[in-house]
């Protein structure tokens, strides 16, 4: 009977170690299942970024298009109503603005020349600004702008104003005409 109980033995052994198989296998599925949930199921190549840009637009308009100072003396300041003139700013950025005439002689029979330093004489005449302070502490020339304001903000409107210093002698009684130029750039 003893190699039947052995045979008995083993057998029951066989069953153990079946039962053994089982669960080592279980617990084998069991991690492989867990660890494959941890790791992406696909990764993605791709990595976007929006750009954007915003251009500098600069953009002014004057509300006055032309000024007639009138008949005029010799020898004699005649001044726009402070913050006569406005500027309205459609800039999408901060700018400079300057001021200038564009030529050198005020046309209209004898001509007058434009003083860069405002100085008056025969047929000499300046002009002289300012930006709504009525400081006109501007000196309006053609050779070279002066600023008029500078970093001016962004969809600001500002108001200025100006003044004909009338030559000391005049040669004609013809009308005189001038352009003055106001100028905004990015600052």
């Amino acid at each position: 009977m003893k190699g039947l109980n052995s045979i008995k033995i083993l057998g029951k052994g066989g069953d153990k170690m079946k039962g053994i198989k089982r669960i080592l296998i279980s617990l084998i599925v069991a991690t492989v299942s867990i660890v494959g949930l941890a790791v992406p199921v696909s990764a993605d190549p791709t990595a976007d970024v929006t750009l954007t840009a915003t251009p500098k637009y600069v953009a002014i308009t004057d509300n006055v298009t032309s000024y007639d100072f009138g008949a005029v003396d010799e020898s004699q300041n005649y001044t726009m109503a402070t913050g006569w003139v406005g500027i309205t700013n459609s800039s999408s950025t901060q700018t400079d603005v300057t001021i200038r005439v564009t030529t050198t002689t005020w046309s209209g029979g004898v001509t007058w020349a434009h003083s860069d330093t405002a100085t008056i004489g025969t047929d000499t005449a300046g002009l002289v600004s300012s930006n709504g302070t009525g400081a006109l502490n501007i000196i309006v020339k053609n050779a070279a702008p002066n600023d008029i304001y500078t970093n001016l903000p962004s969809g600001v409107n500002f108001t200025y104003e100006t003044r004909l210093n009338a030559p000391s002698a005049f040669t004609d009684g013809v009308q005189k005409s001038i352009t003055l130029r106001i100028t905004a750039a990015a600052g």
